[in-house]
């Protein structure tokens, strides 16, 4: 762990409540089967592997995990509203909340097997199938349940349901069926051959669609009475349907996403990471949600563009955490074991995001960064690599018969690494790991050097050890504790702090004796201080004291995050970052930044959207328009618009990229925009103009912020875009109102 210092404001605010902000709430091994939006900003998903809720305020862009462990895995979700849900889990198991899963409560039937669809015609009125090919109806939104006859034993895999009344499923084994009077009875239809449908929909009682394996699609015009193959695009299989007005998605295997705007007769395929994608949802405004295996994307553009906005990290244990400035970081993971995985993750932006590196399979264990970028991991059975260039890309080293538990790099060549239990202590090497020399025993768990020379080790059993070599000797120190010492840190030479799985304690002659501190919470993972008066501790359940005294008195500051087990924790330009388990990064801010955030926006045409804060005011022209402080603004006046929140810190953030709206109905003596061929386009695009002259424009991409400001001179400008990604961008003239949309394939 290293420390940052951070920069005081001259402006304070009043130190409110903070709590921790889950910024890796996806991971390799999540499965998101269902996503609903409630609005066009605010959304739930499930992850059936690791059983959690997860809610989103901001269209995607972050989730926090719910506050209730799904032991029962959950395998679809259905909200009637933000408060109102259920959820259909495994063994005869439903949840329901009335508070937006802040809160839920249970029914068991454990003789229905496992819960696979649900469909509800109002909040009140539904069915649910499971896997044992059992169809259940309730009428008070799922407290109770009543079985009904389905004739089969197969799996049940989709359900759809007309009206009240009328209804359709089907099941494995090239079963559908049908229902006219609410359930009460279920017939079997004729399916047009060998088929195992997945997703299955109604437009009216006539017309219907059902996707499933193999890429198959049916489709029927008189109620299900006959079904016909429509022409897929794809041979993978098709996982998932969803339908909101015209516009008609299907997701399946290695990334395929169909998409169809005729009721299912014509499809357009795309294809995004070749990773399963299993559920959609489209809003109102455009914005929609795509998840699947590892991934959560995002359309603002009704579906026919997607970009990821959450892309799974490892689901391993973390074990240590460093930056090297206050915006590049990494932290080491274990655990191959349980379905976790061995992992190293590194971070750009002071750790709000966070991307895997590909750094082997090794129990890593140990990491620590310099602000050149130089830094060394460590881990399991001497496993060590070291980077240049702050984890993006790493070498690998042969290394001592160790488990190295912790590591410091001193330049590209030299480093210590430590840790136990056999060949247990600390190992030098000045040749970027061709050899290495043992200048330490005892099992250690934690280094931490002051400057080039002076260094501390400590571990097990409270053992301690100072060098003022540079690793080269070490000399036993009297410790305070027959705990295992976990975390170690010296603001200098003199003053430094050791925490643990017993008290703290505090030196101010360089580790010749120890003072002790009480109020650290007894299974501390972490120490630091960015002053000598204020420090933090941090516990493996991640509640947080803090000191402002030096250590004399701690009070609580953070309570400790839902279902965490934390292995280290620091602090980075005024947040706190804490690492753990199931490849979890938490941060908590704890002052505001020194550079205010800038807002993120989203241009829907007709609606502009931005992340839901404690306060959101948007501005025309830089002046706030009274009473527009919710997520989304639908804009009326011509001119330019932004947005600046407040977050619960009461942090102001800057002013949003600015956002155009040029309403047609004042377009004057502007005729029409150019013509604009082709569209979709790859690498350039061309505009005509239908007279010549003078032409200011601007190229504004799917969040309205402007990546190109072009002078058109004559009747025609050719665009390039080849350095641009995929996806949905708005073309603006500047001085004469009028815009296109183009696509970029």
């Amino acid at each position: 762990m290293r420390i940052l210092p951070f920069v005081l404001l001259s402006i304070t605010f009043p130190l409110r409540a903070q709590q921790w902000q889950l910024v890796t709430p996806v991971k390799t091994r999540s499965e998101l089967p269902s996503v609903q939006l409630v609005s066009p900003t605010t959304g739930f998903t499930i992850d059936r592997v690791l059983g959690f809720v997860l809610k989103t305020t901001d269209a995607g862009d972050s989730w926090q995990r719910m506050p209730y462990n799904l032991t029962d895995k959950p395998q679809t979700l259905w909200m009637w509203d933000d408060q109102r849900g259920i959820i259909g889990a495994n063994s005869g198991r439903f949840y329901r909340t009335s508070d937006g899963w802040a809160t839920a409560s249970s029914v068991y039937q454990p003789t229905y097997g496992n819960i696979a669809c649900l469909a509800f015609v109002n909040d009140t009125l539904g069915w649910s199938g499971s896997q044992t090919g059992k169809l259940f109806r309730t009428i008070d939104g799922g407290a109770t349940w009543t079985q009904q006859t389905s004739g089969t034993t197969n799996a049940i895999t989709a359900l759809h349901f007309v009206d009240d009344q009328l209804g359709f499923a089907a099941a494995t084994g090239s079963i559908l069926l049908r229902t006219e009077d609410g359930g009460a009875t279920w017939d079997p239809l004729t399916p047009p051959g060998t088929i195992s449908i997945r997703g299955l929909h109604f437009f009216n009682a006539l017309t219907g669609i059902g996707v499933g394996i193999g890429g198959d699609i049916i489709r029927t015009t008189d109620g299900g009475d006959t079904w016909n193959y429509v022409t897929s695009p794809t041979a993978q299989s098709l996982l998932g349907l969803h339908v909101h007005g015209s516009t008609v998605l299907a997701m399946g295997a290695w990334g395929t996403v169909l998409r169809s705007i005729d009721q299912g007769v014509n499809w357009f395929v795309a294809s995004l990471d070749p990773l399963d994608l299993y559920g959609a949802w489209l809003d109102d405004s455009g914005i929609g949600l795509l998840v699947g295996k590892g991934r959560v994307y995002r359309t603002v553009d009704d579906a026919i563009t997607w970009q990821p906005v959450q892309i799974g990290t490892w689901h391993t244990r973390l074990n240590k955490v460093s930056f090297g400035d206050d915006q590049h970081g990494a932290s080491a993971g274990w655990l191959t074991s349980g379905g976790l995985e061995n992992g190293v993750m590194r971070t750009e932006d002071g750790g709000r995001h966070w991307t895997d590196v590909a750094a082997g399979n090794a129990q890593w264990l140990g990491v620590h960064l310099r602000p050149d970028g130089v830094g060394w991991i460590g881990g399991g059975s001497g496993a060590n690599r070291s980077t240049t260039d702050f984890f993006a890309s790493t070498v690998n080293h042969a290394g001592p018969s160790v488990a190295i538990r912790s590591v410091w790099a001193f330049d590209a060549s030299t480093a210590i690494v430590a840790g136990g239990y056999v060949n247990a202590g600390c190992y030098r090497t000045t040749n970027a790991g061709s050899t290495w020399d043992h200048t330490a025993t005892g099992n250690v768990f934690d280094l931490y050097f002051v400057n080039d020379l002076v260094g501390y080790c400590g571990g097990e059993g409270g053992s301690l050890q100072k060098t003022t070599d540079s690793g080269v000797t070490w000399q036993p120190l009297t410790s305070p504790t027959t705990a295992d010492i976990q975390s170690i840190f010296f603001l200098n030479d003199t003053l430094g702090f050791i925490a643990g799985y017993g008290s703290g304690h505090r030196t101010t002659d360089g580790g010749q004796t120890w003072t002790y501190m009480g109020g650290i919470p007894q299974y501390s993972c972490s120490i630091f201080f960015s002053d000598p008066d204020t420090g933090y501790a941090v516990s493996v359940s991640g509640q947080v004291v803090r000191t402002v005294d030096g250590g004399d008195n701690w009070y609580n500051l953070v309570p400790e995050p839902f279902d965490a087990v934390i292995g280290d924790a620091t602090l980075v330009d005024g947040a706190l970052i804490a690492v753990g388990r199931y490849g979890d990064v938490y941060r908590a801010p704890l002052q505001c930044p020194a550079t205010p955030t800038v807002p993120a926006v989203l241009d829907l045409g007709s609606q502009f959207c931005t992340g839901v804060q404690p306060m959101m005011q948007w501005y025309l022209d830089g002046q706030a328009l009274p009473g527009d402080t919710a997520a989304c603004i639908t804009p009326t006046l011509p001119g330019t618009y932004t947005v600046v929140v407040t977050d619960i810190l009461g942090c102001v953030s800057a002013p949003s990229a600015p956002l155009i709206y040029l309403p047609t109905a004042i377009q004057g003596p502007i005729t029409e925009g150019p013509r604009v061929a082709p569209n979709p386009t790859h690498d350039a695009v061309t505009l005509e103009f239908a007279e010549g002259g003078s032409h200011g424009l601007m190229v504004l991409d799917a969040q309205g912020r402007m990546v190109r400001q072009l002078k058109a001179a004559g009747d025609r400008i050719v665009i390039d875009l080849h350095d641009l990604l995929a996806g949905t961008y708005l073309i603006r003239g500047t001085d004469r109102p009028w815009s296109v949309r183009i696509v970029r394939d």
